[in-house]
């Protein structure tokens, strides 16, 4: 049910990522457990450019959580180099709340 805004939440920040517009993502992940210079440190250590996925992007797991008020996901997205899928993982949490999704980065890791 869920799926398709799942999936459009994950594309909009990881083209947002690929743009290295670290503001719009913290606009829109306020209450992430990492900030805007954490997600561009992690970029610069991993070494390789970040691009936008492809349009057909399907690179990503979501497991929705237990015994929450409303429904939750964990989402584990790939993040797309010039090399093509990498390592390189989005962790995020998104709950859709009645007034809307609430997304919040987890963490920028190799997984």
């Amino acid at each position: 049910m869920f799926d398709d805004q799942i999936r459009s939440i994950v594309i909009d920040l990881l083209v947002l990522l690929a743009d290295e517009d670290y503001e719009s993502i913290m606009e829109r992940c306020s209450g992430s457990r990492v900030g805007g210079d954490d997600l561009q440190a992690a970029i610069q250590d991993y070494g390789r450019r970040v691009i936008a996925p492809p349009a057909d992007y399907k690179f990503f797991r979501m497991i929705e959580l237990e015994a929450r008020a409303v429904p939750t996901w964990s989402v584990e997205a790939d993040v797309w180099t010039e090399e093509g899928a990498s390592d390189l993982t989005l962790q995020l949490t998104i709950a859709f709340e009645p007034d809307g999704p609430l997304v919040e980065i987890d963490g920028l890791n190799v997984l």
